[in-house]
């Protein structure tokens, strides 16, 4: 597969928050990144603003000292939400994959048309992980290799061969390369399928119709210059210009149905 991830890279809430693993070479043109957390106490009321990053998690979680374990898949999700976990008295340990939305299609068991906000048991998507990888994490000690045995278990999934729709991908290289904005006409000229194709095909392999791809991409794009940019002063009116936005209200109304927060307030939560 073209490698799509050097068009695109798409960020959370909270960017400096570190804990993200880069996948392999030959993983890179699927997997956004790996990420985990090791045995501790959860302390009470912990809260993270989850935004939209157009990305699907598988995240396992084990209990060190009872050995339980299991999973949940994490769909593409359109709106923000604050994730937390309240006071237990357990020690924990977590391992996730995050993939890039163009490529779950590859991995997965099920077609993807009902996953759009939900958080499932991994088992509905991916039957065998369990047994494939959840169960073995807890008995490998380090990150790096997690990693190699997540890795592992994704490459013998990609050699199943499930395919994917050329006019499909096609049409998501022309949404990443326009930074999701692209009028409907182009991208049925670009993908060679027609919009109730398109429309189909986006639904049944990501889970979203094109147009709600696109908006996603749009705000991604939105936030990662936002977050990296040097001052803040003119930059709200060059990126109304930038991403087609017919005023600055439109802009800021638009990234808050995503974000929970304005531009700013966002910033500022990022940075902090």
């Amino acid at each position: 597969m073209y490698n799509l991830s050097a068009l695109y890279h798409p960020i959370t809430a909270n960017p400096a928050g570190g804990g993200e693993y880069l996948p392999g070479r030959l993983l890179q043109p699927y997997i956004r990144c790996y990420w985990g957390s090791g045995a501790q106490p959860r302390l009470p009321q912990q809260t993270e603003t989850i935004i939209p990053d157009s990305c699907m998690d598988i995240i396992w979680e084990w209990d060190e000292r009872t050995g339980e374990s299991g999973g949940i898949f994490c769909g593409i999700n359109d709106t923000p939400f604050e994730a937390g976990q309240a006071a237990q008295s357990v020690t924990t340990e977590r391992f996730a994959i995050r993939f890039h939305f163009w490529s779950v299609h590859l991995f997965a068991d099920e077609p993807l048309t009902e996953v759009l906000n939900v958080h499932v048991p991994v088992e509905y998507y991916f039957r065998t992980f369990r047994k494939e990888l959840g169960d073995r994490l807890q008995h490998i000690r380090t990150m790096t290799e997690r990693i190699a045995a997540a890795e592992a278990f994704l490459l013998r999934r990609l050699e199943r061969g499930n395919r994917s729709s050329d006019g499909m991908m096609n049409a998501v290289h022309r949404l990443l390369t326009s930074r999701g904005i692209m009028t409907a006409g182009a991208l049925e000229s670009s993908s060679g399928l027609s919009s109730r194709q398109l429309e189909r095909l986006f639904r049944q392999h990501i889970g979203l119709p094109p147009k709600k791809v696109a908006d996603l991409i749009r705000f991604q794009n939105v936030w990662r210059d936002l977050y990296r940019s040097s001052q803040t002063k003119g930059v709200m009116q060059d990126m109304v210009f930038t991403y087609g936005y017919s005023h600055q209200s439109h802009l800021i109304n638009n990234f808050k149905k995503f974000a929970g927060r304005t531009p700013l307030d966002a910033l500022s939560h990022a940075r902090r």
